[in-house]
């Protein structure tokens, strides 16, 4: 009897691996995380993507990142017997980018699914600088610096996602592209110091053209539902 039970047991088990639908099908989605487990900073998230599957080897997908960053240096210490106020220079910058794709997926292995695909990057940044100084009979005054700079590429890529269990999976991407990275107009304008006017500047601005192959070095982390 306890024969029976135990071959029936393992049956069940093997009929349920085999049965065991890893790969999304027609409808489902999948979201996932970027890492960098052999960079700096293992555990930092490099972006965010969306893939929604038309049928079992077609997928559209969207990446998305948003990133903030900020630094402060005190350039004068505060000294009421000098009439010294505290002053610093702040800089800002903001990141968007956004990544709109499709996938076409091939058989591979029940858990392995090699794709290749296509994808637009749309890339936004602006960077803010604030220096201050100290103003006679004014307090403070600062310079203000705002700029920015425009991505546009197109990107083949092939990757493959490796399914550990039912819905969750790991992969990784490669791909040949063309971009273009092209500077703003640089605005200056002044807070609380007189005579001094608000201006416009394209000098020491730049426009890059780069084509070639590019290279992930990061894991992507996901799950489907």
């Amino acid at each position: 009897m306890k024969r029976v039970l135990f071959v029936a047991a393992l049956s069940a088990g093997v009929a349920g691996t085999a049965s065991a639908q890893y790969k999304p099908a027609a409808g489902e989605k999948t979201l996932e995380v970027n890492f960098a487990p052999l960079g700096g900073t293992p555990v930092s998230i490099g972006g965010i993507k969306l893939r929604s599957f038309g049928s079992e080897t077609t997928a559209f997908r969207v990446g998305v990142f948003l990133g903030y960053g900020s630094t402060s240096k005190v350039t004068q210490d505060e000294d009421s017997q000098a009439q010294l106020v505290e002053l610093k220079d702040k800089n800002s910058t903001t990141t968007i980018n956004l990544q709109p794709g499709i996938e076409k997926h091939f058989a591979g292995t029940d858990r392995l699914s090699p794709y290749i695909g296509g994808v637009l990057n749309i890339g936004f940044g602006m960077t803010s600088k604030r220096e201050e100084s100290q103003v006679a009979n004014q307090g403070v005054g600062a310079k203000i610096t705002k700029g920015g700079s425009l991505d546009l590429g197109i990107n083949a890529v092939a990757g493959f996602d490796y399914y550990m269990a039912e819905k969750l999976y790991l992969g990784t991407e490669i791909g040949f592209g063309v971009g273009m990275t092209s500077d703003m107009k640089n605005k200056v304008s002044w807070d609380n110091v007189q005579g001094m006017q608000d201006s416009e500047s394209n000098v020491n601005n730049q426009s890059k053209f780069n084509i070639g192959p590019n290279v992930i070095g990061q894991l992507r982390l996901g799950w489907a539902f």
